[in-house]
């Protein structure tokens, strides 16, 4: 089956020989992994298109393994680069489960690209959106006020504890 659908590339990674794979956050399928054929060629048509921080229509493909192959992808829009743009790209994909789709969720990635500037309340936001609750939540330590999330581990922690840990600020989220 083919669809075409809207996207936000989260990140590409090499794979084998000139293909790469990509995490894409997709308005009909949430997040998916597909590969992208000969996308590292230097002929390649889609690589300007499909670089992390893009919103793409892509048309991706079933494959026979149950994955995913981007096979036409073009870029409308993008995430300014910067180091923050690229820490809120790494938060989606560590915080969206695989293949499973929401509205909401697609809603605020859109809002978030069109404002060009991701601010620590949309982080909070997010986390509301896909039932973790950053609202409600306690530092898994003391129980005090939350400060930051640790998308790695699924733990919020205030900022004293934060800073007694051992843990890099690239590590955490502040919200």
């Amino acid at each position: 089956m083919e669809y075409l659908t809207l996207g936000l590339i989260l990140s590409r990674e090499e794979g084998n020989e000139a293909d790469s794979f990509l995490h894409i956050y997709t308005r009909d399928f949430g997040r998916i992994v597909a590969v992208a054929k000969s996308l590292r060629k230097i002929t390649s048509k889609l690589s300007g298109h499909l670089l992390p921080g893009r919103l793409v229509s892509v048309r991706i493909v079933e494959r026979n393994n149950g994955g995913w192959q981007a096979v036409d992808a073009v870029s409308f829009g993008f995430l300014p680069s910067s180091a923050e743009s690229l820490k809120f790209l790494r938060f989606l994909k560590e915080v969206t489960p695989l293949n499973e789709s929401d509205p909401e969720v697609w809603k605020k990635i859109l809002a978030a690209v069109e404002s060009g500037e991701i601010r620590r309340e949309v982080y909070g936001s997010f986390l509301d959106t896909i039932g973790l609750g950053a609202s409600l939540s306690k530092c898994a330590n003391c129980g005090g006020e939350v400060a930051y999330f640790l998308p790695k581990d699924i733990i919020f922690m205030c900022k004293h504890c934060f800073q007694r840990s051992l843990i890099s600020g690239n590590e955490a989220i502040d919200i």
